[in-house]
């Protein structure tokens, strides 16, 4: 197989095990916010609560490391984002 095909399966693969990742996060986190609105009036879980507040902030941080990883080639400021954006301008400039 083809080096560039085998690179885009695998990145393809990458963006499908993100996104089931990025689910997972947003359905357990509103559902322990939902759990932490409800349990607010009761101060016997205290330790509860910064359990989870804990464990919302640990995955939260894990999440955006993931984010880093999958998307750190495309993100806008990258260098090829610059050097495509300057040569854009210095057309447009050349052409006034």
């Amino acid at each position: 197989m083809n080096k560039k095909y085998l690179q885009a399966k695998k990145r393809v693969r990458s963006l499908q095990y993100f996104y089931i990742h990025l689910f997972l996060f947003l359905i357990v986190n509103i559902a322990l916010m939902f759990k932490l609105i409800l349990l607010e009036k009761d101060e016997s879980l205290n330790f509860f609560v910064w359990v989870v507040l804990n464990f919302m902030v640990t995955w939260s941080i894990v999440m955006l490391v993931h984010v880093w990883l999958i998307f750190k080639d495309s993100i806008i400021f990258s260098r090829a984002y610059q050097n495509k954006l300057t040569q854009e301008l210095m057309k447009a400039n050349q052409k006034e």
